[in-house]
Protein backbone atom coordinates (compact mmCIF):
# COMPACT_ATOMS: atom_id res chain seq x y z
CA UNK A 1 0.00 0.00 0.00
CA UNK A 2 1.25 3.47 -0.86
CA UNK A 3 2.07 5.49 2.26
CA UNK A 4 -0.47 8.15 3.18
CA UNK A 5 2.14 10.24 4.96
CA UNK A 6 2.50 13.39 2.88
CA UNK A 7 4.40 16.64 2.96
CA UNK A 8 2.39 19.71 3.87
CA UNK A 9 2.60 20.92 0.26
CA UNK A 10 1.28 17.61 -1.07
CA UNK A 11 -1.64 17.83 1.36
CA UNK A 12 -2.45 21.41 0.39
CA UNK A 13 -2.52 20.44 -3.28
CA UNK A 14 -5.74 18.54 -2.49
CA UNK A 15 -7.53 21.81 -1.62
CA UNK A 16 -8.90 23.42 -4.77
CA UNK A 17 -10.31 26.93 -5.19
CA UNK A 18 -13.96 27.08 -4.12
CA UNK A 19 -13.76 23.84 -2.12
CA UNK A 20 -16.30 23.14 0.64
CA UNK A 21 -14.07 22.57 3.67
CA UNK A 22 -15.09 21.22 7.06
CA UNK A 23 -12.80 21.15 10.07
CA UNK A 24 -12.57 19.81 13.61
CA UNK A 25 -11.60 21.85 16.65
CA UNK A 26 -13.01 22.99 19.98
CA UNK A 27 -10.89 26.06 20.67
CA UNK A 28 -7.36 24.56 20.39
CA UNK A 29 -7.89 20.89 21.07
CA UNK A 30 -8.68 18.83 18.02
CA UNK A 31 -7.72 21.78 15.81
CA UNK A 32 -5.17 21.23 13.02
CA UNK A 33 -3.45 24.59 13.35
CA UNK A 34 -0.35 23.50 11.44
CA UNK A 35 -2.54 22.94 8.39
CA UNK A 36 -4.47 26.18 8.97
CA UNK A 37 -1.19 28.09 9.03
CA UNK A 38 0.07 26.37 5.88
CA UNK A 39 -3.14 27.25 3.99
CA UNK A 40 -2.78 30.86 5.11
CA UNK A 41 0.88 31.01 4.05
CA UNK A 42 0.14 29.53 0.62
CA UNK A 43 -2.80 31.89 0.05
CA UNK A 44 -0.75 34.97 0.98
CA UNK A 45 2.03 33.84 -1.34
CA UNK A 46 0.04 32.57 -4.34
CA UNK A 47 -3.59 33.64 -3.90
CA UNK A 48 -4.65 29.97 -3.70
CA UNK A 49 -6.68 28.22 -2.48
CA UNK A 50 -9.36 30.89 -2.51
CA UNK A 51 -13.13 31.30 -2.10
CA UNK A 52 -13.34 28.40 0.32
CA UNK A 53 -16.76 27.53 1.77
CA UNK A 54 -16.24 26.46 5.37
CA UNK A 55 -18.47 24.39 7.64
CA UNK A 56 -17.56 23.93 11.31
CA UNK A 57 -19.16 23.60 14.74
CA UNK A 58 -17.25 25.30 17.58
CA UNK A 59 -14.65 28.03 17.49
CA UNK A 60 -11.75 26.25 15.77
CA UNK A 61 -8.79 28.00 17.35
CA UNK A 62 -8.55 31.16 19.39
CA UNK A 63 -7.20 34.64 18.74
CA UNK A 64 -4.47 34.40 16.10
CA UNK A 65 -4.97 30.69 15.39
CA UNK A 66 -7.42 28.46 13.51
CA UNK A 67 -10.01 30.42 11.57
CA UNK A 68 -8.43 33.69 12.68
CA UNK A 69 -5.63 32.78 10.24
CA UNK A 70 -8.10 32.63 7.37
CA UNK A 71 -9.54 36.12 7.83
CA UNK A 72 -8.01 37.41 4.57
CA UNK A 73 -10.02 38.93 1.74
CA UNK A 74 -10.82 36.25 -0.81
CA UNK A 75 -9.66 33.24 1.17
CA UNK A 76 -13.12 32.36 2.56
CA UNK A 77 -16.29 33.16 0.59
CA UNK A 78 -18.94 31.46 2.75
CA UNK A 79 -19.34 29.84 6.15
CA UNK A 80 -21.92 27.71 7.92
CA UNK A 81 -20.78 27.72 11.53
CA UNK A 82 -22.00 27.06 15.03
CA UNK A 83 -19.75 29.41 16.99
CA UNK A 84 -16.70 31.54 16.22
CA UNK A 85 -16.76 34.03 19.08
CA UNK A 86 -13.24 33.03 20.14
CA UNK A 87 -11.88 33.96 16.70
CA UNK A 88 -12.03 37.80 16.87
CA UNK A 89 -10.36 38.43 13.50
CA UNK A 90 -12.76 36.05 11.78
CA UNK A 91 -15.72 37.69 13.56
CA UNK A 92 -14.63 41.02 12.03
CA UNK A 93 -14.29 39.30 8.66
CA UNK A 94 -17.93 38.16 8.87
CA UNK A 95 -19.35 41.41 10.28
CA UNK A 96 -17.39 43.31 7.62
CA UNK A 97 -19.32 41.47 4.88
CA UNK A 98 -16.20 39.75 3.57
CA UNK A 99 -18.08 36.49 3.08
CA UNK A 100 -21.57 35.02 3.20
CA UNK A 101 -22.24 33.73 6.69
CA UNK A 102 -24.85 31.46 8.26
CA UNK A 103 -25.13 30.51 11.91
CA UNK A 104 -26.62 27.07 12.58
CA UNK A 105 -26.99 25.24 15.89
CA UNK A 106 -24.15 22.84 16.67
CA UNK A 107 -26.47 19.87 16.49
CA UNK A 108 -27.64 20.80 13.01
CA UNK A 109 -24.07 20.91 11.72
CA UNK A 110 -23.32 17.56 13.36
CA UNK A 111 -26.47 16.15 11.78
CA UNK A 112 -25.24 17.40 8.40
CA UNK A 113 -22.22 15.10 8.74
CA UNK A 114 -24.46 12.11 9.35
CA UNK A 115 -26.81 13.12 6.55
CA UNK A 116 -23.81 13.27 4.22
CA UNK A 117 -22.73 9.78 5.32
CA UNK A 118 -26.24 8.53 4.54
CA UNK A 119 -26.33 10.28 1.18
CA UNK A 120 -29.23 12.50 2.25
CA UNK A 121 -29.48 15.91 0.59
CA UNK A 122 -31.56 17.34 3.44
CA UNK A 123 -32.51 16.53 7.03
CA UNK A 124 -35.28 17.72 9.35
CA UNK A 125 -35.06 19.01 12.91
CA UNK A 126 -37.19 21.00 15.33
CA UNK A 127 -34.07 22.65 16.72
CA UNK A 128 -34.16 26.33 15.84
CA UNK A 129 -37.90 26.86 15.52
CA UNK A 130 -38.95 30.38 16.63
CA UNK A 131 -35.31 31.46 17.04
CA UNK A 132 -33.24 33.59 14.67
CA UNK A 133 -32.40 30.39 12.75
CA UNK A 134 -36.04 30.10 11.69
CA UNK A 135 -36.40 31.59 8.17
CA UNK A 136 -39.52 33.45 9.35
CA UNK A 137 -37.17 35.49 11.55
CA UNK A 138 -33.60 35.67 10.17
CA UNK A 139 -32.85 32.23 8.75
CA UNK A 140 -29.48 32.23 10.49
CA UNK A 141 -28.13 34.91 8.13
CA UNK A 142 -25.41 37.01 9.76
CA UNK A 143 -24.61 39.91 7.45
CA UNK A 144 -25.79 42.01 4.51
CA UNK A 145 -24.17 39.93 1.75
CA UNK A 146 -25.96 36.80 2.97
CA UNK A 147 -29.36 36.85 1.28
CA UNK A 148 -30.36 33.29 0.34
CA UNK A 149 -32.50 31.26 2.74
CA UNK A 150 -30.89 27.84 3.12
CA UNK A 151 -33.36 26.58 5.72
CA UNK A 152 -37.08 26.02 5.09
CA UNK A 153 -40.06 25.44 7.37
CA UNK A 154 -41.99 22.30 6.45
CA UNK A 155 -44.97 20.51 7.94
CA UNK A 156 -44.85 16.76 8.54
CA UNK A 157 -47.65 14.81 10.22
CA UNK A 158 -49.18 18.04 11.48
CA UNK A 159 -45.99 19.40 13.07
CA UNK A 160 -43.57 22.12 12.02
CA UNK A 161 -39.97 21.22 11.28
CA UNK A 162 -36.92 23.01 9.94
CA UNK A 163 -35.57 21.54 6.72
CA UNK A 164 -31.77 21.88 6.57
CA UNK A 165 -29.69 21.29 3.40
CA UNK A 166 -26.68 18.96 3.57
CA UNK A 167 -23.42 20.52 2.36
CA UNK A 168 -21.46 18.65 -0.32
CA UNK A 169 -18.09 18.36 1.40
CA UNK A 170 -14.87 18.44 -0.66
CA UNK A 171 -12.22 18.61 2.07
CA UNK A 172 -11.99 17.57 5.71
CA UNK A 173 -9.19 18.92 7.93
CA UNK A 174 -9.00 17.08 11.25
CA UNK A 175 -6.49 16.15 13.94
CA UNK A 176 -5.24 13.02 15.64
CA UNK A 177 -2.28 12.04 17.81
CA UNK A 178 -0.49 9.18 16.05
CA UNK A 179 -0.64 7.80 12.50
CA UNK A 180 0.81 4.75 10.78
CA UNK A 181 1.86 4.50 7.15
CA UNK A 182 -1.63 3.28 6.17
CA UNK A 183 -3.24 6.45 7.51
CA UNK A 184 -4.83 4.85 10.55
CA UNK A 185 -5.22 7.48 13.26
CA UNK A 186 -5.29 7.32 17.06
CA UNK A 187 -6.32 10.17 19.37
CA UNK A 188 -4.77 9.22 22.72
CA UNK A 189 -3.55 12.75 23.50
CA UNK A 190 -6.79 14.51 22.55
CA UNK A 191 -9.36 15.51 25.16
CA UNK A 192 -11.97 13.32 23.48
CA UNK A 193 -13.16 11.94 20.13
CA UNK A 194 -15.03 15.16 19.18
CA UNK A 195 -16.27 14.83 15.58
CA UNK A 196 -13.10 13.71 13.81
CA UNK A 197 -14.39 10.35 12.57
CA UNK A 198 -17.78 11.80 11.59
CA UNK A 199 -16.08 14.46 9.47
CA UNK A 200 -13.81 11.92 7.79
CA UNK A 201 -16.69 9.62 6.89
CA UNK A 202 -18.91 12.49 5.72
CA UNK A 203 -16.24 13.90 3.43
CA UNK A 204 -15.42 10.51 1.95
CA UNK A 205 -19.13 9.84 1.38
CA UNK A 206 -19.21 13.03 -0.69
CA UNK A 207 -16.19 11.91 -2.72
CA UNK A 208 -13.90 14.41 -0.99
CA UNK A 209 -10.41 14.26 0.51
CA UNK A 210 -9.45 14.06 4.18
CA UNK A 211 -6.29 15.64 5.61
CA UNK A 212 -5.21 14.68 9.14
CA UNK A 213 -2.63 16.49 11.25
CA UNK A 214 -0.80 14.32 13.81
CA UNK A 215 2.23 14.78 16.03
CA UNK A 216 3.53 11.20 16.12
CA UNK A 217 4.33 8.64 13.43
CA UNK A 218 4.25 4.94 14.28
CA UNK A 219 6.77 2.61 12.64
CA UNK A 220 4.27 -0.25 12.93
CA UNK A 221 0.60 -0.57 12.05
CA UNK A 222 -1.61 0.69 14.83
CA UNK A 223 -3.63 -2.05 16.50
CA UNK A 224 -7.40 -1.93 16.06
CA UNK A 225 -8.06 -0.98 19.69
CA UNK A 226 -6.11 2.26 19.17
CA UNK A 227 -7.60 3.30 15.84
CA UNK A 228 -10.22 6.07 15.99
CA UNK A 229 -10.16 6.93 12.28
CA UNK A 230 -9.41 4.05 9.91
CA UNK A 231 -7.04 4.80 7.06
CA UNK A 232 -9.81 4.02 4.58
CA UNK A 233 -11.24 7.45 5.45
CA UNK A 234 -7.92 9.31 5.18
CA UNK A 235 -6.12 10.66 2.10
CA UNK A 236 -3.18 12.58 3.55
CA UNK A 237 -1.44 12.60 6.92
CA UNK A 238 0.85 15.49 7.79
CA UNK A 239 3.15 15.34 10.80
CA UNK A 240 3.23 18.65 12.64
CA UNK A 241 6.82 19.94 12.75
CA UNK A 242 6.27 22.16 15.79
CA UNK A 243 3.63 20.42 17.90
CA UNK A 244 4.19 22.57 20.99
CA UNK A 245 3.09 25.56 18.90
CA UNK A 246 0.50 24.07 16.56
CA UNK A 247 -0.79 20.91 18.23
CA UNK A 248 -1.84 21.98 21.72
CA UNK A 249 -4.63 20.92 24.04
CA UNK A 250 -5.22 24.48 25.25
CA UNK A 251 -3.52 27.86 25.04
CA UNK A 252 -1.60 27.24 28.26
CA UNK A 253 -1.29 23.45 28.11
CA UNK A 254 0.57 21.55 25.41
CA UNK A 255 -0.43 18.19 26.82
CA UNK A 256 -1.78 17.00 30.15
CA UNK A 257 -2.71 13.35 30.78
CA UNK A 258 -5.51 14.49 33.11
CA UNK A 259 -7.32 16.24 30.24
CA UNK A 260 -6.74 13.28 27.93
CA UNK A 261 -8.50 11.07 30.49
CA UNK A 262 -5.45 8.97 31.36
CA UNK A 263 -5.32 9.87 35.05
CA UNK A 264 -7.76 11.12 37.68
CA UNK A 265 -6.98 13.71 40.33
CA UNK A 266 -8.36 14.11 43.86
CA UNK A 267 -11.25 16.58 43.85
CA UNK A 268 -9.73 18.34 46.85
CA UNK A 269 -7.11 19.62 44.42
CA UNK A 270 -9.82 21.82 42.88
CA UNK A 271 -9.24 25.30 44.29
CA UNK A 272 -12.14 27.10 45.94
CA UNK A 273 -13.46 30.07 43.99
CA UNK A 274 -13.23 33.54 45.53
CA UNK A 275 -16.51 34.91 46.85
CA UNK A 276 -17.68 37.33 44.20
CA UNK A 277 -20.87 37.88 42.15
CA UNK A 278 -19.95 35.07 39.75
CA UNK A 279 -19.66 32.58 42.60
CA UNK A 280 -22.92 33.84 44.10
CA UNK A 281 -24.73 33.16 40.83
CA UNK A 282 -23.11 29.74 40.42
CA UNK A 283 -24.09 28.78 43.97
CA UNK A 284 -27.74 29.69 43.41
CA UNK A 285 -27.74 27.66 40.19
CA UNK A 286 -26.13 24.71 41.96
CA UNK A 287 -29.01 24.65 44.44
CA UNK A 288 -31.23 23.41 41.59
CA UNK A 289 -29.08 20.32 41.00
CA UNK A 290 -30.58 16.89 41.52
CA UNK A 291 -28.68 13.63 42.17
CA UNK A 292 -27.84 11.40 39.21
CA UNK A 293 -29.06 13.93 36.63
CA UNK A 294 -27.04 14.93 33.58
CA UNK A 295 -26.36 18.66 33.53
CA UNK A 296 -24.99 20.81 30.73
CA UNK A 297 -22.94 23.86 31.62
CA UNK A 298 -22.27 26.68 29.18
CA UNK A 299 -19.30 29.00 28.96
CA UNK A 300 -18.66 31.81 31.46
CA UNK A 301 -20.50 31.91 34.80
CA UNK A 302 -22.29 28.56 34.13
CA UNK A 303 -18.91 26.78 34.05
CA UNK A 304 -18.47 27.61 37.73
CA UNK A 305 -21.39 25.41 38.79
CA UNK A 306 -19.03 22.44 38.37
CA UNK A 307 -16.57 24.11 40.74
CA UNK A 308 -19.32 24.65 43.32
CA UNK A 309 -20.25 20.96 43.14
CA UNK A 310 -16.59 20.07 43.71
CA UNK A 311 -16.21 22.56 46.59
CA UNK A 312 -19.32 21.24 48.30
CA UNK A 313 -18.15 17.65 47.88
CA UNK A 314 -20.80 16.21 45.57
CA UNK A 315 -19.15 16.45 42.14
CA UNK A 316 -19.51 12.68 41.78
CA UNK A 317 -23.27 12.76 42.49
CA UNK A 318 -24.14 14.90 39.46
CA UNK A 319 -23.07 14.09 35.90
CA UNK A 320 -21.81 17.24 34.23
CA UNK A 321 -21.76 17.51 30.46
CA UNK A 322 -20.24 19.90 27.95
CA UNK A 323 -20.85 20.23 24.21
CA UNK A 324 -17.47 18.81 23.24
CA UNK A 325 -18.56 15.41 24.61
CA UNK A 326 -17.18 15.18 28.15
CA UNK A 327 -19.49 13.40 30.56
CA UNK A 328 -19.02 13.57 34.31
CA UNK A 329 -16.07 14.72 36.35
CA UNK A 330 -15.05 18.34 36.83
CA UNK A 331 -15.44 20.40 33.68
CA UNK A 332 -12.76 22.87 32.68
CA UNK A 333 -13.36 26.60 32.66
CA UNK A 334 -11.74 29.55 30.93
CA UNK A 335 -8.82 28.31 28.83
CA UNK A 336 -9.74 24.67 29.53
CA UNK A 337 -13.45 24.99 28.67
CA UNK A 338 -14.44 21.93 26.66
CA UNK A 339 -12.04 19.71 28.64
CA UNK A 340 -12.67 17.75 31.84
CA UNK A 341 -10.82 15.87 34.55
CA UNK A 342 -12.12 12.68 36.17
CA UNK A 343 -14.69 12.22 33.38
CA UNK A 344 -16.76 9.03 33.35
CA UNK A 345 -17.06 9.02 29.58
CA UNK A 346 -15.95 10.74 26.40
CA UNK A 347 -18.71 10.90 23.79
CA UNK A 348 -18.44 11.97 20.20
CA UNK A 349 -20.08 15.35 19.69
CA UNK A 350 -22.73 13.76 17.47
CA UNK A 351 -23.87 11.31 20.17
CA UNK A 352 -23.60 14.05 22.77
CA UNK A 353 -25.98 16.26 20.80
CA UNK A 354 -28.31 13.31 20.28
CA UNK A 355 -28.46 13.26 24.07
CA UNK A 356 -29.26 16.99 24.13
CA UNK A 357 -31.71 17.12 21.23
CA UNK A 358 -33.60 14.12 22.61
CA UNK A 359 -34.34 15.96 25.87
CA UNK A 360 -32.17 13.64 27.98
CA UNK A 361 -30.53 16.33 30.09
CA UNK A 362 -32.02 16.95 33.49
CA UNK A 363 -30.91 20.56 33.64
CA UNK A 364 -28.86 23.11 31.74
CA UNK A 365 -27.13 26.30 32.92
CA UNK A 366 -26.23 28.78 30.21
CA UNK A 367 -25.28 32.43 29.85
CA UNK A 368 -27.56 35.42 30.28
CA UNK A 369 -26.54 38.31 28.06
CA UNK A 370 -29.83 39.99 27.08
CA UNK A 371 -33.39 39.15 28.16
CA UNK A 372 -36.76 40.72 27.35
CA UNK A 373 -40.16 40.67 29.03
CA UNK A 374 -41.24 37.55 27.11
CA UNK A 375 -38.22 35.64 28.39
CA UNK A 376 -36.39 35.67 25.05
CA UNK A 377 -32.61 35.44 25.40
CA UNK A 378 -29.88 36.75 23.11
CA UNK A 379 -26.34 35.40 23.41
CA UNK A 380 -25.44 35.33 19.71
CA UNK A 381 -25.37 38.93 18.45
CA UNK A 382 -24.15 42.18 20.01
CA UNK A 383 -23.96 44.92 17.41
CA UNK A 384 -21.06 44.02 15.11
CA UNK A 385 -19.98 41.18 17.40
CA UNK A 386 -21.33 37.86 16.13
CA UNK A 387 -20.14 35.01 18.39
CA UNK A 388 -22.84 32.62 17.17
CA UNK A 389 -25.25 30.32 19.00
CA UNK A 390 -23.04 27.23 19.37
CA UNK A 391 -25.00 24.50 21.13
CA UNK A 392 -27.19 27.01 22.97
CA UNK A 393 -30.33 26.41 20.88
CA UNK A 394 -30.05 22.61 20.95
CA UNK A 395 -29.69 22.60 24.72
CA UNK A 396 -32.23 25.24 25.71
CA UNK A 397 -34.95 24.01 23.37
CA UNK A 398 -34.92 20.41 24.60
CA UNK A 399 -34.05 20.45 28.33
CA UNK A 400 -36.87 20.35 30.93
CA UNK A 401 -35.12 22.76 33.35
CA UNK A 402 -33.10 25.62 31.86
CA UNK A 403 -31.28 28.25 33.91
CA UNK A 404 -29.87 31.42 32.38
CA UNK A 405 -27.10 32.74 34.60
CA UNK A 406 -25.35 36.09 34.59
CA UNK A 407 -24.95 39.40 36.36
CA UNK A 408 -28.02 41.64 36.54
CA UNK A 409 -26.26 44.56 34.84
CA UNK A 410 -22.99 44.84 32.94
CA UNK A 411 -20.08 47.21 32.44
CA UNK A 412 -18.78 48.81 35.61
CA UNK A 413 -20.88 47.26 38.36
CA UNK A 414 -19.13 47.05 41.72
CA UNK A 415 -20.62 44.69 44.26
CA UNK A 416 -19.63 43.39 47.68
CA UNK A 417 -20.68 40.10 49.21
CA UNK A 418 -20.06 39.48 52.90
CA UNK A 419 -21.82 38.31 56.05
CA UNK A 420 -24.76 36.89 54.16
CA UNK A 421 -25.77 40.03 52.27
CA UNK A 422 -25.10 41.71 48.93
CA UNK A 423 -24.14 45.37 48.70
CA UNK A 424 -24.23 47.27 45.40
CA UNK A 425 -21.53 49.91 45.55
CA UNK A 426 -21.79 51.04 41.93
CA UNK A 427 -24.39 50.12 39.34
CA UNK A 428 -23.48 48.71 35.93
CA UNK A 429 -23.93 50.99 32.93
CA UNK A 430 -25.63 48.39 30.74
CA UNK A 431 -29.02 46.90 31.53
CA UNK A 432 -29.44 43.25 30.54
CA UNK A 433 -33.21 43.07 31.01
CA UNK A 434 -34.37 44.98 27.94
CA UNK A 435 -37.57 45.80 26.11
CA UNK A 436 -36.21 44.09 22.99
CA UNK A 437 -33.29 41.72 22.47
CA UNK A 438 -31.06 42.10 19.40
CA UNK A 439 -31.56 38.50 18.36
CA UNK A 440 -33.71 35.61 19.62
CA UNK A 441 -31.37 32.75 20.52
CA UNK A 442 -33.94 31.33 22.94
CA UNK A 443 -37.69 31.75 22.47
CA UNK A 444 -39.61 32.33 25.68
CA UNK A 445 -42.91 31.78 23.86
CA UNK A 446 -41.77 28.39 22.51
CA UNK A 447 -40.51 27.34 25.97
CA UNK A 448 -43.67 28.41 27.76
CA UNK A 449 -45.86 26.56 25.26
CA UNK A 450 -43.81 23.38 25.67
CA UNK A 451 -43.97 23.42 29.49
CA UNK A 452 -40.28 23.96 30.21
CA UNK A 453 -39.24 25.35 33.57
CA UNK A 454 -36.97 28.35 32.95
CA UNK A 455 -35.13 30.38 35.60
CA UNK A 456 -33.09 33.56 35.19
CA UNK A 457 -30.50 33.66 37.99
CA UNK A 458 -28.46 36.75 38.82
CA UNK A 459 -26.48 37.87 41.85
CA UNK A 460 -29.39 39.99 43.14
CA UNK A 461 -32.57 38.40 41.82
CA UNK A 462 -34.13 35.23 40.44
CA UNK A 463 -36.91 35.34 37.85
CA UNK A 464 -39.04 32.54 36.39
CA UNK A 465 -40.75 32.24 33.01
CA UNK A 466 -44.53 31.99 33.10
CA UNK A 467 -47.11 31.96 30.31
CA UNK A 468 -47.75 35.63 31.13
CA UNK A 469 -44.09 36.67 31.05
CA UNK A 470 -41.21 36.92 33.53
CA UNK A 471 -41.99 36.75 37.24
CA UNK A 472 -39.62 37.97 39.96
CA UNK A 473 -39.51 35.23 42.62
CA UNK A 474 -36.42 35.97 44.76
CA UNK A 475 -34.19 38.93 45.68
CA UNK A 476 -30.86 38.97 47.49
CA UNK A 477 -30.59 39.98 51.14
CA UNK A 478 -29.35 43.56 51.39
CA UNK A 479 -30.74 44.89 48.09
CA UNK A 480 -33.61 47.33 47.60
CA UNK A 481 -36.36 45.92 45.39
CA UNK A 482 -37.16 49.19 43.61
CA UNK A 483 -33.73 50.81 43.35
CA UNK A 484 -31.54 47.76 42.74
CA UNK A 485 -33.89 45.53 40.76
CA UNK A 486 -36.93 47.16 39.18
CA UNK A 487 -35.18 50.44 38.29
CA UNK A 488 -32.43 48.46 36.54
CA UNK A 489 -34.87 46.81 34.12
CA UNK A 490 -36.37 48.35 30.98
CA UNK A 491 -39.63 46.53 31.64
CA UNK A 492 -41.57 45.72 34.80
CA UNK A 493 -41.79 42.00 35.55
CA UNK A 494 -44.57 40.22 37.35
CA UNK A 495 -43.79 39.99 41.06
CA UNK A 496 -44.57 36.84 43.01
CA UNK A 497 -46.97 37.30 45.92
CA UNK A 498 -44.60 35.25 48.08
CA UNK A 499 -41.39 37.01 46.96
CA UNK A 500 -38.56 35.20 48.73
CA UNK A 501 -35.15 36.27 50.02
CA UNK A 502 -32.27 34.30 48.53
CA UNK A 503 -30.46 31.91 50.93
CA UNK A 504 -27.96 33.92 53.00
CA UNK A 505 -25.41 31.08 52.77
CA UNK A 506 -24.91 31.99 49.11
CA UNK A 507 -23.35 35.29 50.22
CA UNK A 508 -21.07 33.88 52.94
CA UNK A 509 -17.38 33.10 52.45
CA UNK A 510 -17.45 29.51 53.64
CA UNK A 511 -18.82 26.18 52.48
CA UNK A 512 -22.59 26.23 52.10
CA UNK A 513 -22.95 22.62 53.24
CA UNK A 514 -25.66 21.36 50.92
CA UNK A 515 -26.02 18.23 48.76
CA UNK A 516 -28.07 17.52 45.64
CA UNK A 517 -30.76 15.60 47.51
CA UNK A 518 -31.23 18.62 49.79
CA UNK A 519 -31.20 21.23 47.03
CA UNK A 520 -33.89 23.72 46.22
CA UNK A 521 -35.55 26.58 48.03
Amino acid sequence: MVSKIKSIDEALDLIQDGAVVTTSGFVLWGMADWVFKAVEDRFLKTGHPNNLECVFTGSAGSEGSGFDRWAHDGLVSKIIAGHFGLNPNFCKYVSGNKCQAYNWPHGAILNSFRAAILGQKHFMSKIGLQTFVDPRLEGGKLNQVTTDDLIRVVEFEGEEWLYYPTPQFDIGIIRGTTADQNGNISIEDECGPMNMRDIAMAVKSCGGKVIVQVKNLSANKLTADRIEIPGAFVDAVVVCEEPEKYHRQTKDIYYSPRYAGHIDIPTDEVKALPLDPRKVIARRCAMELRPNSIVNLGIGVPELVANIAAEEGFADEVVMSVEAGMLGGVLGSGDTFGCAVNAIGLLSMAYNFDLYDGGNLGMAVLGLAECDAEGNINVSKFGPKLPGCGGFIDITQSTPLVIFAGTFTASGAKLETADGVLRILQEGKVKKFKNTVQQITFSGEYAASSGQKVLYVTERAVLELTKDGLMLTEIAPGVDLQRDVLDQMEFKPLIAEDLKIMDARIFTDCKMGFYPNHCGI
